[in-house]
């Protein structure tokens, strides 16, 4: 009988302790499209993610510029996502570009932030990796106009 009570109350200080977890909040997610707000081409990021009730998050960024990418917080931090070997991820004083590393991290509140870059060596004729920082925001991007119709006629 000892050992049945121990069990029970075992179960229930598990089940009140599983019960005393705060679910995810939805405000910890970002999800939607973003205007991405820094010097280079205009670029919209789609972001979908998902956190757990550690408020560790994780999810997927598609931007307009046709690649993908992981994007991921930890509770507390900032929303971070990794670029390795961006093709043209450097700019070099003479316009050109190169490859390189980047890290685009931002405020979960504000999403302001920076990216930063390190080129590939050799990137600009220097035989060294260089490295730069720049602020950008993520900014919500405008819902799409719903289609006009002409003369009442549905196309």
């Amino acid at each position: 009988m000892a050992i049945t009570r121990a069990m029970a109350a075992a179960i229930a200080v598990t089940s009140t302790a599983i019960g005393l977890a705060s679910p995810a909040s939805a405000d910890d997610q970002l999800d939607g499209d973003f205007n991405l707000v820094t010097d280079g081409p205009p670029t919209i990021w789609t972001v979908t993610t998902q956190c757990n009730a550690e408020r560790t998050c994780g999810g997927t960024v598609a931007t307009s510029r046709g690649w993908v990418g992981a994007i991921s917080r930890v509770a507390g931090g900032p929303w971070t996502v990794e670029r390795r070997g961006a093709s043209t991820g450097w700019t070099c004083p003479d316009g050109s570009t190169g490859p390189a590393d980047l890290l685009y991290s931002f405020d979960p509140v504000t999403l302001a932030g920076t990216v930063s870059a390190m080129s590939k060596p050799g990137v600009c004729n220097d035989p060294n990796p260089q490295q730069g920082q720049q602020p950008i925001s993520l900014q919500p991007a405008a819902p799409s106009a719903p289609p006009k119709f002409l003369d009442g006629l549905i196309p």
